[in-house]
């Protein structure tokens, strides 16, 4: 996927500011607990990617060697790794996340989102919660860009922001003077409290599931097999195996045009916005509008998918925008769980009738393909 073209407006300039990144630096170790250092590392010019072919996480540097990197025309980035307390709230919608406890603020490049650096010193700030369009707080092994760097802005993000921070349009600057707060858990801004909450309870649930999981042919097994079974992450996302590299996800996702974010390996596409890995039937989940994309996906570190892959209305509603969309063909059978639901939702039976949790009587199951082909469905069995 090709990279955005990018618009530099008059007031634009690709040069990196060394001394705002001192500035910060200092800032950031005025109050700081003891052994605290921070996890300085190079960004490719003019963008927010790691050099490639070298692990940033063994890429280490000091303030003075990121200072002379960012004099040489590189960005930097900051870490807050498993091992130190810093927490950096992300915050792309201010408007999602008004008020903040006050600390040393960072405004990023396009002039309407902020950087909030805290130390978790209890631990209980020390997450990583990704949200669908808040913004993000980043405390484990997650980074942002430092003061100082410099990554150009499309023509649509200058357009807006306000007025007075055109000026600033691509730069990385600091907010304010203040110290580094400490935080915790509770004195996040609640919209990323209830994602935790979120993230929890589906982690529960995704647990209770893989417990009560039957082997049965409800889905993948039996006479009438779907091809929805066989598409891979390739097919249905359009990405190529990328391996290592990463590169822009498809904006049908979560709507973001800039950034290398993704990447495709081992059959799974890595979302790196959101920290979660998909195959082919999460990733339809979201673009069936069944999950969004960090709820469908299977969270990295995590064992169990968001998306239940037995629930008959997810499964009828990614079976039937596969079919849609061409990518399974058109007499395709409809997965046992699928056809139960559809059953169910038109009265045609009750779920306590059926047989080992999906099975159709015979009756049902001739009722059901009836109705079906009446309002235009082709459930591709006889």
């Amino acid at each position: 996927m090709e990279k955005p073209t990018y618009f530099v407006n008059k007031f634009e300039s690709s040069v990196t500011d060394p001394s705002e990144l001192l500035k910060f630096h200092t800032l950031l170790m005025r109050s700081t607990p003891s052994g605290y250092s921070p996890f300085y590392f190079p960004l490719v010019k003019n963008d927010k990617e790691p050099i490639e072919n070298i692990s940033w996480k063994n890429n280490r540097k000091t303030i003075q060697q990121a200072v002379y990197l960012m004099k040489k025309g590189h960005n930097i980035g900051i870490c807050a790794t498993g091992k130190d307390p810093l927490c950096i709230v992300d915050r792309d919608d201010l408007t999602q996340a008004p008020e903040i406890k006050p600390t040393l603020q960072i405004t990023s490049r396009k002039r309407i989102g902020r950087h909030d650096y805290y130390f978790a010193i209890d631990g209980t700030a020390k997450k990583n919660i990704p949200t669908k369009n808040a913004g993000e707080v980043r405390a484990v092994w997650y980074y942002v860009v430092a003061p100082g760097s410099y990554v150009p802005c499309s023509e649509e993000q200058i357009s807006r922001m306000p007025e007075e921070e055109r000026p600033f349009a691509g730069k990385y600057t600091v907010n304010n003077k203040l110290a580094v707060s400490e935080i915790t858990f509770d004195e996040l801004p609640e919209v990323y409290r209830a994602r935790y909450a979120e993230m929890r309870h589906d982690e529960i649930q995704a647990v209770i599931r893989n417990v009560g999981k039957k082997s049965n042919d409800a889905n993948k097994g039996g006479k009438y097999r779907s091809a929805l079974w066989d598409l891979d992450i390739t097919d249905v996302s359009g990405v190529r195996e990328t391996g290592n590299r990463k590169v822009p996800i498809p904006t049908i996702i979560h709507g973001s045009g800039t950034g290398h974010n993704c990447n495709v390996s081992n059959g799974l596409l890595h979302c790196w916005r959101h920290e979660v890995y998909h195959n082919a039937f999460s990733y339809l989940a979201i673009l069936a509008g069944v999950l969004s994309c960090e709820r469908s996906g299977r969270a990295h570190g995590g064992r169990y998918f968001g998306v239940d892959f037995q629930d008959g209305y997810t499964v009828f509603e990614v079976w039937k925008y596969a079919k849609n969309s061409g990518l399974i063909p058109e007499n395709d059978p409809i997965p046992s769980s699928a056809l139960s639901y559809y059953a169910i939702q038109k009265g045609v039976c009750k779920k306590e009738d059926l047989t080992d949790g999906y099975r159709l009587s015979d009756i049902a199951y001739t009722i059901t393909l009836v109705i079906g082909k009446m309002e235009g469905l082709n459930f591709g069995r006889k």
